[in-house]
C-alpha cells in the first residue's frame, strides 16, 4: 500500500466532506437573503429555498414554509434543483469513491482498474456537485445585486445571507477534494507505485 497515495485520498475525501456539509446547510437554513425592516421596532426577514422567516430583536421567531412551487420565484424553483442535485452528487461521490480507497481494502488487488475508475468516477462527481453549487450561487447573488442597485434608496433592499457564503465555501471545497482526488492517481503507475522510473538496468561484469 503506498502511503503517501492513501493520505492523499483521505485529504481529499476531507475536503469534499466539508464542501458537502456546507452544501447541505446552504440547502436547507433560511438565510439566503437577509433584509432589515427600518422601523422602530428592528425585524429582519430572512429568505431561504424552503421557507421564509422574520426574526425580532427580542428573540422572537416566526417561519413560514413556501405553501406551493407554482408561486414560487424563478430563482428558488431553479436554486432547489440544482442544490438538490449538487448534494445528491456529492452523495453519489462518496458512495463510489470510498469503497475504492487503497486504504480500505475493500476491492481486491486484481480489481487494480476498477478501484481507478471508481476513484476516478467519484472525483469527477464532486467537482459535478461543486460546479453546480457555485454556479447557482454565482447567478443568485448577480440576480439580487442587479435587483439591489434598481430598487429606490428608500426601500429596504436584501443582502447576501449566510447561506449563500456557506454555498460558496462548499463549492470551492468539493472542487479542491474532486480535483485531488482525481490527480492522485495520474502521478502512479500499476500497483500504485511511481510510473516514472520503473524499469532498472543491470550491469554484469565479467573478469577477464
Amino acid at each position: 500500500m503506498d502511503s503517501g497515495l492513501c493520505f492523499t485520498e483521505l485529504a481529499a475525501l476531507f475536503l469534499s466532506l466539508i464542501g458537502h456539509i456546507c452544501c447541505l446547510v446552504a440547502l436547507f437554513i433560511p438565510h439566503w437573503l437577509i433584509v432589515s425592516s427600518g422601523m422602530i421596532v428592528n425585524e429582519s426577514y430572512r429568505l431561504g429555498l424552503w421557507q421564509t422567516c422574520v426574526i425580532q430583536d427580542v428573540g422572537s421567531r416566526v417561519c413560514q414554509d413556501f405553501h406551493t412551487i407554482f408561486d414560487l420565484p424563478l430563482q428558488i424553483q431553479l436554486g432547489r434543483v440544482l442544490m438538490c442535485l449538487s448534494v445528491s452528487f456529492g452523495a453519489l461521490g462518496f458512495m463510489v469513491s470510498t469503497p475504492a480507497l487503497n486504504c480500505l481494502k475493500c476491492l481486491d488487488d486484481q480489481d487494480k482498474y476498477v478501484r481507478k475508475i471508481a476513484i476516478m468516477v467519484g472525483g469527477v462527481l464532486f467537482l459535478l456537485a461543486g460546479a453546480l453549487s457555485i454556479c447557482f450561487i454565482s447567478y443568485f447573488a448577480y440576480d439580487a445585486l442587479v435587483k439591489f442597485w434598481n430598487l429606490p434608496k428608500d426601500i429596504p433592499r436584501f443582502e447576501y445571507g449566510s447561506a449563500m457564503f456557506s454555498g460558496w465555501a462548499g463549492g470551492f471545497f468539493l472542487i479542491a477534494g474532486g480535483s485531488v482526488l482525481i490527480v492522485s492517481h495520474f502521478y502512479t503507475g500499476q500497483g500504485g507505485t511511481p510510473a516514472v522510473g520503473s524499469n532498472t538496468t543491470t550491469i554484469k561484469l565479467e573478469s577477464v
